[in-house]
């Protein structure tokens, strides 16, 4: 039977849950990141990653669970991986008129959402640390009005 990648990764995600457990402590270190691919054999199924056309590759939003009482990373609780698609290249400028739920930028509250439903009562003692990228007033709302 074949395995696909989203049940291998939430195997681990559970297992991140099950870790954290043992902790009074988390936080959870939240973050996009881009894998650029140079290689033209991989290039034609890949998305832009940068503001430069020729620049193809795949992003990953990931929540790495972190414990400060022992100082070392938990696990990893969520991740999503994504290919933007090369005909929207171009188009940013037409933000604005899009949902908040079909920006790229959901992609936080998401995140949290699904690590929130991994954690049950252990959200509570989640300390969530972004960077600049999250400073959206959806996911910030969404932050603030679920603890």
């Amino acid at each position: 039977p074949s395995v696909s990648p989203e049940a291998i990764a939430e195997a681990g995600f559970t297992a991140t849950a099950r870790a954290c457990e043992a902790h009074p402590l988390l936080l959870a270190l939240e973050d996009t990141t881009t894998i650029n691919f140079s290689h033209s054999t991989a290039f034609d199924d890949l998305g832009n990653t940068t503001t430069n056309p020729k620049t193809r590759g795949l992003l990953a939003h990931s929540v790495l669970m972190y414990a400060p009482d022992s100082a070392l990373p938990v696990g990893l609780i969520e991740q999503q991986r994504w290919s933007r698609a090369t005909d929207t290249y171009g188009v940013k400028h037409q933000r604005k008129e899009r949902p908040y739920e079909e920006k790229e930028s959901y992609r936080w509250q998401q995140a949290s959402e699904r690590m929130a439903e991994r954690l049950g009562e252990i959200q509570k003692r989640v300390i969530t640390v972004c960077d600049r990228e999250a400073d959206i007033w959806h996911y910030l709302h969404y932050k603030v009005s679920h603890g």
